[in-house]
């Protein structure tokens, strides 16, 4: 059975790599959206965060450093995707809002993703895509409490 013939973490690392790489070429086809992949994923989890958006929290949970996350905040903003908002008490405190046009570009590529998702999910049941869902939470779950 070729599912043993590698290590479980390669496995899954080619899986996410062809998705990855078939997302930015889709990415790329659409034409509109201009952003890195990384861009993008900073992009949505900025405005997926309600609350205030902590950098050392945005730096953790996409495994990069602080400055990294800083020159990507940066770069967006240059973009016109965010903008930093002062705290109405606290002037030092600022906030990153997403803007119209990078709601715009959120929408597209979510666009994107669906229909992408849709294509790769061809050929199988509902129960093997909850199976599919299922383990990938499982084993989530499981490496947070390693």
């Amino acid at each position: 059975m070729e599912s043993k013939k590698y290590p479980f973490g390669m496995t899954v690392g080619g899986m996410m790599h062809e998705v990855m790489r078939l997302l930015k070429k889709c990415v790329i086809e659409h034409g509109n959206i201009t952003l890195t992949m990384e861009q993008l994923a900073l992009l949505i989890a900025i405005s997926c965060n309600k609350d205030e958006v902590i950098l050392q929290d945005m730096a953790t949970s996409m495994g990069k450093d602080k400055s990294a996350i800083l020159r990507t905040i940066d770069s967006i903003e240059a973009k016109e995707l965010i903008k930093r908002v002062s705290d109405t008490t606290d002037r030092r405190k600022k906030y990153l809002m997403i803007t119209k046009k990078g709601e715009r570009v959120i929408e597209q590529y979510m666009e994107i993703e669906l229909e992408l998702t849709n294509e790769l999910q061809k050929g199988l049941s509902e129960e093997e895509i909850a199976t599919f869902y299922k383990v990938v939470n499982h084993i989530k779950t499981r490496t947070k409490e390693i």
